[in-house]
């Protein structure tokens, strides 16, 4: 009897405290009325009725709040209503995320305006005093055929020393001259000096004779100012490159085949441009974070022309003018998959 006592007075001390871990739980279970879920910056698939850690990679979960699941429901609504009546020709506000701008701030977020710009390409080629017995040879050839005034034996050697890399106008100065350039078998005294590089076939098309470069040695000193003179007619099929002659505007006192760098920086026009840091290059198709008028950022399907150094031509999707984002896109990206619920924003 007095142990029945004993446990029935156990039960009631309990109760308090099994009451008050009940009202703790029911605390802790449920959401601030403004959050709808809370998620993970880089798995949105998570989605957890209290703060914590993600389960895949242990990052801090964010609150999603429910204003911005439902302006971005009303979003999409509207933009469906949109397409549905074709005869609405009222400009519509485009599809995308609005993010608080203290959490820009804290992404790091930056915009850069699209705009013309003057465009140039840069190249650092790989050459060497020239030294080129044959070449020297050839020409030699030439001026005897020119001398001996056989019309078969002057066409062959023209024909082989264009197919040895010689221009047609070079050709026509050695008939006009009948001088071979010693400076191709061996750097002369008091003349150019003569340099052979080996072009990608890619920059053939943009890399022409009277194309002007610089000449550094391999410490980046540099040695002189130069032009290309010529472009050889063949590709080498084992290198895949064309060979190019280049003079040199003055004497330089350096042995054949000595090792040079090339520079050249190659204008390329006004274009329409937004830094590489923009783009999102995704395989198949390259987008850009874009800032509406609103506020909002839309993810946009981009067209890329020529690439100069840190910007790239845009030939469709951007208008001069429109604002880009140029850094905090991957969190951005991370954060509208968050918004969105793993829907993507990205327009045509």
């Amino acid at each position: 009897m007095q142990n029945n006592k004993l446990k029935i007075n156990l039960i009631l001390l309990m109760i308090p405290f099994l009451l008050m871990l009940g009202l703790n739980s029911c605390k802790k279970d449920s959401l601030p009325d403004d959050v709808s879920h809370y998620t993970c910056p880089m798995h949105p698939q998570i989605k957890m009725d209290q703060p914590g850690s993600c389960p895949i990679c242990g990052m801090d979960l964010v609150p999603v709040k429910k204003e911005t699941e439902e302006s971005i429901t009303n979003d999409m609504d509207h933009e469906h209503e949109g397409h549905d009546h074709k005869g609405d020709t009222a400009k519509e506000e485009p599809k995308g995320i609005k993010i608080d701008p203290s959490r820009t701030q804290q992404i790091g977020l930056q915009v850069e305006k699209v705009g013309l710009r003057d465009l140039s390409k840069s190249f650092l080629l790989q050459g060497k005093v020239a030294h080129d017995p044959d070449l020297w040879v050839a020409q030699k050839e030439y001026i005897i055929a020119l001398k001996l005034g056989d019309p078969d034996l002057i066409k062959s050697s023209e024909e082989k020393l264009y197919f040895m890399g010689l221009s047609k106008e070079w050709i026509r100065m050695i008939k006009r001259t009948r001088k071979a350039n010693l400076g191709f078998h061996i750097p002369t005294p008091g003349e150019p000096t003569f340099f052979e590089a080996f072009l990608y076939q890619a920059d053939v098309s943009i890399l022409k004779p009277g194309v002007q470069l610089e000449i550094y040695d391999l410490q980046s000193r540099k040695l002189a100012d130069a032009s290309i003179r010529a472009i050889g007619t063949m590709v080498d099929l084992e290198s895949q490159t064309i060979r190019a002659l280049i003079q040199s505007k003055e004497t330089l006192d350096l042995k054949s085949n000595t090792l040079v760098q090339l520079k050249v920086k190659l204008p390329m026009g006004k274009h329409l441009a937004i830094p590489k840091s923009a783009i999102l290059f995704n395989g198949d198709h390259n987008m850009v974070y874009v800032k509406t008028n609103s506020g909002k950022f839309v993810g946009k399907i981009v067209e890329l022309g020529k690439n100069a150094g840190d910007y790239y031509e845009v030939t469709k999707g951007l208008s001069e003018g429109d604002e880009v984002v140029t850094n905090g896109h991957f969190l951005m990206d991370s954060e509208t998959q968050i918004k969105m619920g793993g829907q993507s924003s990205h327009q045509h």
